[in-house]
């Protein structure tokens, strides 16, 4: 028979390894550029920008490639890929933030943050590159700094549910607990459909509501 706090212990156990999965980004918004009008003659056109928009082109047919490889599996062409897609657009932050996610998955944490931060300052609305960067520090038990990467994200979006997630996983690595907390765990609750999930998220209310109740 199953001792209680066995079955407890696996639950965060399997909540843990679902916040360590870290989230792949599509690329979207980035459709090959329209075709020249034909009324526009060739020296028309700056070849400043007529370059620019092949090696976007090139770029976006690596990274299409490496998100098969990554999908698939294959690492290591994977990230061969994403880093053929940087060499032509470093812009690319969605091969940043997926490189990131496979070097973490490498057990690389220092590079893959650098990735994911690099991915974060070019798309500085996105709260996904944070809330990986919030992933990466709560897999080596930096709960502060995970905390604060998560609140990052949830300042882009406060409705981002893994963040949501991965944020009271922290607070309670931290042992924290304030009215704040407790109105982000209810916006977790109205968001959640996982079943583990929410028994999880109702032992942290009740958690919380204890910890305020007795400071």
């Amino acid at each position: 028979m199953n001792h209680p706090l066995n079955n407890q212990m696996n639950k965060k156990a399997l909540i843990t390894l679902t916040l360590i999965a870290g989230t792949m980004i599509p690329l979207v918004g980035c459709a090959p550029a329209s075709p020249r009008s034909k009324s526009v003659s060739s020296s028309q056109v700056d070849p400043a920008i007529a370059n620019a928009q092949r090696q976007r082109q090139e770029a976006l047919k690596h990274f299409d490639l490496a998100s098969k490889h990554h999908i698939a599996g294959k690492t290591d062409l994977a990230l061969e890929e994403y880093r053929n897609a940087l060499e032509l657009d470093d812009k690319l932050y969605a091969s940043w933030n997926n490189m990131g996610q496979l070097l973490m998955t490498d057990g690389n944490y220092a590079d893959a943050v650098v990735a994911y931060q690099i991915a974060s300052r070019i798309e500085p609305s996105d709260p996904r590159p944070e809330y990986n960067i919030g992933i990466a520090y709560q897999k080596v038990g930096w709960a502060q700094d995970s905390y604060t990467h998560f609140q990052s994200a949830l300042d882009r979006d406060s409705t981002y549910l893994p963040a949501l997630r991965g944020l009271i996983r922290s607070a309670e690595m931290l042992g924290l607990g304030d009215t704040t907390l407790l109105e982000q765990i209810r916006n977790a609750q109205l968001r959640e459909t996982d079943t583990q999930w929410r028994e999880y998220l109702s032992t942290q209310f009740y958690r919380v509501q204890t910890l305020i109740a007795n400071n």
